[in-house]
């Protein structure tokens, strides 16, 4: 122990006499820790960190789909109602099963109405999820009855926001959807499931308030296609797949579900990890792939560093060896001075991974469960002192071995600066081409990313999002009769096209790119049923498409004529039209979904539902003739948004005080959203390749200076025997350039193997495209001719007769 204090005190000393070396070894160090520190604590809080519930590693979601159906995912197929109760009465795998709903809710407290993200559960759900409340309770058996007073239990931050934390709270009385609720229970601050789960298309990220879902006895029994969401937790000692072939062989049982579709349903069962964080997995293993090839560019750039500092302190590494030092000794004594540098970086990058963290988090794809959860907590640590021992190693390890190879008889000589054998030079030369392999691996992946992106927004959306606005608007119980909810949206759009500034108006079930989704399966006239391909249709009133810059490309636009009692019409997409009628016009064609349509228009394709998925056919109704209870209402306006918001919300508070209007947005905006996600991920990989590039120039830098100052007598014999400065500065950048175009040959070959792992983050390129590796290589040589350049021309300036009297 005394030996080692004795090495760190001696190895101290040493850096504060190179602070040049120690500084710019401690901030690559600490760019490396840092980045790789922050994106494991994504990694953590997502990945890793156990879910805030009772032995989460129970938990699992149930849905019940119908095989062969395209286009709807596995999370939009909750169980029936009829379906969920046999699961609960009959199996044996579970020791409590749940149902929920994810819900917006017009919430009035006062005289102040908005928007909650709300949650009909059973009885069961909190004790499902083993979830205890911070004040009151929870929903008992009692409140799910029919007839039973309506409770609610509030989540904290509505909690904190609307009531101002006040503890008696309990028995107040809060509005939702116009009935009145006896707030029976506060949630503990973090618990927001279900709105916070990734796999679920839930609006917000947080839910604000559970309400009891009362169901009467036909309700229970109905196996009609309103669905919720379904939860289990698994006895003790049961595993996933014995839980799955239950519930798999009770389903077997079920009879199709639908007349209209004969296809008997499956059942499936997955664990809340998988389904909660699942999409985010393959993104945050690459980041974090790529933030490790970050810290080895950091950690060969070190070594680089420490093996130009090792040839300079060759006499005094020699001497020592002469007075009896073994190999190890030495060895050790410059581990242990690398132990420092890493140390310091380890603790300079953990500072840097707290910023680095909240940018992250700040940037992040709305779509990634859980990264507001991301903290720098023990386990983070653990794992920083981790990896700075890790660089310790990696960055001394070459240089004390070089060390050890010192040749006593060059000491002797008095030829320090030679005394470190030839293998060195080659040893830095190997690092400083492995540094540039792994940079163009990150710099290509990146680059990749970038050119997808630029597709990605380049993208037909088949609308126009320009001085578009849109917000949701959903009725409660006072509109149950389709006529009045026809009147409410006929009245809204009335007025707001009366006002100044708006250029057209109208309303849609879901607006393109805004969570919603309706998939229905038709029958074109002439054509037999397909139960295997469905449909995406909208409900719009009149001048929806003029709203929304779709192009009207045959027929009409539906008008005040196309009303509840008039002839049944619809409008389809042009790949509806190309499927069904091509080479033939469809106006006039019919087809059945409730009831036989005639189609009178068509109209362009419209991505829904995401930027990079080709949109399915499509198909639109009347709303006037498929009345709804809620709808997003669309606004062009020559006016700014802050404004076109507001009015919304006047009218509508003029019109129906009780009612809130949901966040409102632009077009803009749900664009920017639905690409966020692969913003993010090439934001991020891009700063990586941006930080390796810059590690990596810096130490060709650093060898190419290196070796003019070591090569600075056979320079100035070469200027004295009339060699030209020209052909000084080409000598230099040659032998900077067979290390670059090395660099570039290895990463190409690196990068052709390990691309194919970011295949799924790409859109429209290929993983080897030629214009992305090209572009990275003419990139790659014109900085690295720049970081040589300087070196070169130095060179250039070597006085001869100076360099001969040295020599």
């Amino acid at each position: 122990m005394d030996s080692l204090l004795s090495d760190i005190r001696h190895g101290l000393r040493l850096l504060r006499r190179s602070p040049g070396f120690a500084g710019l070894a401690v901030v690559t160090l600490a760019l490396g820790i840092g980045a790789t520190t922050a994106v494991f604590s994504l990694v953590n809080a997502v990945l890793l960190r156990d879910l805030p519930y009772r032995d989460p590693q129970r938990l699992v979601f149930l849905f019940e789909p119908l095989p062969g159906i395209p286009n709807v995912p596995l999370e939009a197929w909750g169980p029936v109602n009829g379906d969920f109760l046999t699961w609960q009465k009959e199996s044996r795998s579970f020791a409590g099963m749940a149902m929920f709903t994810t819900d917006g809710l017009n919430a009035s407290l006062g005289d102040s109405a908005f928007r909650a993200n709300g949650s009909r559960v059973t009885a069961d759900f909190f004790r499902v999820l083993g979830v205890s409340p911070a004040l009151g309770r929870t929903v008992a058996d009692a409140d799910t009855q029919q007839g039973h007073e309506r409770v609610a239990v509030i989540g904290d931050s509505l909690w904190r926001s609307r009531f101002g934390g006040d503890r008696s709270v309990l028995g107040r009385e809060l509005l939702l959807n116009a009935q009145p609720h006896r707030i029976i229970g506060v949630m503990p601050p973090g618990f927001a499931f279900p709105h916070d789960t990734e796999n679920l298309d839930t609006p917000g990220k947080g839910t604000d308030l559970w309400v009891p879902w009362s169901m009467t006895p036909e309700e229970r029994a109905s196996r009609n296609d309103d669905p919720g969401n379904a939860i289990g937790r698994l006895r003790p000692g049961v595993s996933l797949r014995q839980a799955q072939a239950e519930i798999s062989t009770i389903t077997a049982r079920f009879d199709p579900p639908f007349q209209q579709q004969p296809r008997k349903p499956t059942g499936v069962v997955r664990g809340f990890d998988e389904e909660i964080a699942g999409g985010s997995r393959r993104p945050l293993l690459i980041f974090m792939a790529a933030v490790l090839l970050v810290l080895l560019i950091a950690c060969s750039n070190v070594a680089g560093l420490a093996l130009v500092r090792a040839s300079g302190r060759a006499q005094e590494i020699g001497i020592r060896s002469a007075l009896g030092a073994s190999r190890l000794r030495l060895g050790r004594q410059l581990l242990t001075e690398s132990l420092c540098v890493a140390l310091a970086g380890g603790v300079l990058g953990t500072l840097a991974a707290f910023g680095i963290v909240r940018l992250l988090v700040d940037l992040h794809a709305a779509h990634i469960a859980r990264i507001e959860e991301t903290s720098i907590d023990g386990r983070v640590l653990l794992f920083t002192l981790c990896i700075s021992l890790a660089t310790a190693v990696l960055s001394g390890l070459f240089p004390a071995w070089s060390a050890s190879q010192c040749d006593l008889n060059e000491v002797i000589k008095g030829s320090g600066t030679r005394s470190i054998k030839g293998g060195a030079s080659r040893l830095r030369s190997a690092l400083i081409v492995t540094e540039m392999a792994l940079t163009m691996v990150l710099l290509v992946s990146s680059g990749l990313l970038i050119h997808s992106f630029l597709k990605l927004r380049s993208v037909d959306k088949g609308f126009a999002s320009l001085s578009t606005v849109t917000t949701g608007i959903q009725l409660d119980g006072r509109y149950d009769q389709p006529q009045r909810q026809n009147e409410f949206f006929h009245t809204l759009l009335e007025r707001m096209q009366a006002l100044p500034g708006v250029q057209a108006v109208a309303a849609v079930d879901h607006v393109p790119l805004g969570g919603g989704e309706s998939i229905s399966q038709i029958e074109v006239e002439g054509y037999p049923f397909d139960q295997t391909t469905s449909f995406e249709s909208r409900q719009v009133t009149p001048r929806y498409f003029a709203t929304m810059g779709i192009p009207l490309l045959e027929g009409r636009d539906f008008d005040a004529g196309d009303a509840a009692g008039r002839t049944p019409v619809m409008i389809v997409s042009r790949s509806f039209e190309r499927r069904y009628f091509p080479g033939r016009p469809a106006l006039g064609r019919r087809v059945h979904t409730s009831g036989w349509r005639t189609i009178i228009g068509v109209v362009a394709d419209v991505r829904m539902r995401e930027l990079d998925t080709a949109p399915p056919m499509q198909f639109y109704l009347p709303l006037w003739q498929a009345p709804a209870n809620a709808a997003a209402v669309v606004v062009r306006a020559a006016l700014p948004p802050e404004e076109t918001a507001a009015a919304i919300r006047g009218v509508v508070r003029n019109m129906d005080p009780a009612l809130a209007v949901a966040g409102v947005q632009t077009m803009d905006q749900l664009v920017s959203e639905a690409s966020a996600e692969r913003r993010f991920q090439t934001v991020v990989l891009t700063v990586f390749g941006g930080i390796s590039l810059f590690l990596s120039l810096l130490g060709l830098y650093a060898l190419i200076a290196y070796s003019v100052q070591q090569r600075t007598g056979e320079i100035g014999i070469r200027m004295a025997l009339g060699a030209q400065s020209r052909s000084i500065a080409g000598l230099i950048l040659r032998e900077g350039m067979t290390l670059w175009l090395a660099g570039i040959a290895l990463g190409f070959v690196c990068a052709l193997a390990v691309t194919h792992w970011i295949r799924s983050l790409l859109f429209e390129v290929q993983p080897t495209d030629p214009l992305t590796f090209i572009a990275v290589a003419a990139l790659f040589c014109v900085v690295a001719a720049m970081a040589c350049y300087v070196p070169a021309r130095r060179a250039t300036r070597v006085d001869p007769v100076i360099c001969l009297r040295y020599e």
